[in-house]
């Protein structure tokens, strides 16, 4: 039973990760509100980001205090290589990939630039403390609480992370081409996250990933 709650919990919490945002657009509308600004923008993502971030870590507040405490940053060094391979390999199959579909950037990619310049404080926040925080701990802890084989739980939240990443703006057989490097980079956190057990190795990683990538398209915008 206590299980069978667990496993319950975990997929409540992530099936909110995409619901959250239609509830709250809804409440918008219902409530008449105008979002015709890029100051009420930029209010109204900030705020509804951080709502869910502290919901989620209120939910986990108990298991992140228990990986907090045993956290050591000097383990991320023994990960690096790890990350350095994914990475490799993410930047490798986007070439391939970009080269075989002939495009030069992904759906997703074109969003993230987009907002970039339109909302930067909202993406710096986003970016870099919001979605590795949320992002590990839905597409990780969420699956690793419930998926005990761990080749399974690195497979699934390997594919879930990179279907996430998917843009439905564009042709969908050629962006679901282009979410397979988003896909290494998750299995590539899943199994950091499998072998360090401990949450916030894989979001300090993904922390510093981000912001390497945010700051190459602040320079070469």
């Amino acid at each position: 039973m206590k299980n069978s709650n667990k496993i319950i919990k975990n997929l409540l919490m992530f099936l909110s990760y995409f619901v959250y945002q239609y509830i709250v657009l809804f409440i918008i509308l219902l409530l008449g509100i105008k979002l015709d600004t890029n100051l009420s923008k930029n209010i109204y993502l900030i705020s509804t980001s951080l709502i869910y971030l502290l919901f989620v870590l209120f939910m986990y507040r108990k298991e992140l205090i228990s990986d907090l405490k045993s956290f050591k940053i000097k383990t991320i060094l023994k990960y690096i290589p790890i990350y350095i391979i994914g990475i490799t390999l993410m930047v490798s199959l986007n070439a391939l990939i970009y080269k075989i579909t002939n495009t030069t950037i992904s759906g997703n990619e074109e969003n993230v630039r987009e907002y970039i310049k339109l909302f930067p404080i909202y993406m710096c926040f986003s970016t870099v403390i919001y979605a590795p925080f949320v992002e590990e701990i839905i597409f990780r802890k969420t699956f690793k609480n419930m998926i005990k084989n761990s080749t399974i739980f690195i497979l699934i939240s390997g594919i879930m992370f990179g279907l996430v990443h998917i843009s439905l703006d564009g042709n969908i057989y050629k962006e679901l081409l282009i979410t397979v490097p988003y896909m290494i980079m998750g299995f590539d956190f899943a199994y950091i996250y499998h072998k360090s057990n401990n949450i916030f190795t894989t979001i300090t990683i993904h922390s510093l990933h981000n912001l390497i990538l945010l700051l190459i398209q602040f320079i070469w915008r």
